[in-house]
């Protein structure tokens, strides 16, 4: 089956690549994006995207005679190589057969509700020396929500979120970097350049949650990290749910 249709132009590349006896090419997101007139927000954050399978972006690599050799989500960089995707190791123990799995009748289902109300915090601004300037936040236990928005020809905007036990304190991190922190330095120049890119970056927090389980709810005490990872895993889910923006956190589920 030969691709057609809005991935085709990426064929042609690869194809006009291997031509000129190129084996190996390395792109970033940006400019498969500007070949294929724009890439879906799984593209940016999901691995299965990227598969060598038979879906139409699939299709338009494999049918050139390349394969996608690696997926880098912090870079936003996809390698191909020429050639079919080499089989996977086979796992140890894989032809066992699996245990038959059964519903536990004597523990409650789980089904849990959270309610995170976001506060507008203010914008990230670049000073004179180019230094990023963030919202004085207060010193409390929360969840924090960066958008990046309005860079030219941006049409998605870009979502980072997080918990800290001192709000304040967590976003002067991103102002100024240690050396060994790979969070710290990647949004540090996330933001930067997207700024300098004439682009916004929103913050907006919330300090209070409630969660809601067997018909009850009650505060969640976001004092406690299990209870604030759960607001911000309560709200990236509902990011990924929506399709609406690109979440920019490293899911190491889609690596």
């Amino acid at each position: 089956m030969r691709v057609s249709g809005k991935y085709k132009p990426l064929t042609g590349r690869l194809a006009a690549l291997a031509a000129a006896g190129r084996e190996a090419v390395e792109f970033d997101f940006a400019e498969v994006s500007e070949v294929v007139d724009g890439l879906p927000p799984t593209a940016y954050d999901t691995r299965p995207w990227w598969a060598n399978s038979g879906s139409s972006q699939g299709r338009s690599w494999r049918d050139a005679d390349w394969h996608v050799a690696r997926v880098d989500f912090e870079r936003r960089r996809v390698r191909f190589e020429r050639g079919p995707a080499p089989a996977g190791p086979r796992r140890p123990g894989s032809s066992r057969q699996a245990v038959a799995l059964e519903v536990e009748t004597d523990a409650a289902d789980l089904d849990v509700r959270v309610r995170v109300t976001w506060q507008r915090a203010g914008q990230v601004r670049l000073d004179g020396s180019g230094a990023l300037v963030f919202p004085t936040l207060p010193r409390l236990p929360g969840v924090y929500r960066i958008s990046l928005t309005n860079a030219p020809r941006q049409a998605t905007p870009l979502v980072y979120v997080g918990e800290a036990d001192d709000l304040r304190r967590r976003l002067y991190g991103y102002r100024r970097p240690g050396a060994g922190q790979q969070t710290n330095l990647r949004l540090h120049g996330e933001l930067q350049a997207h700024l300098a890119n004439g682009g916004q970056a929103t913050v907006a927090v919330a300090t209070t949650a409630t969660v809601e389980a067997s018909g009850t709810s009650s505060p969640l005490p976001l004092a406690r990290k299990t209870a604030r990872v759960l607001a911000e895993h309560a709200a990236l889910a509902l990011i990924y749910l929506d399709g609406n923006a690109v979440v920019i956190n490293r899911d190491k589920g889609a690596d």
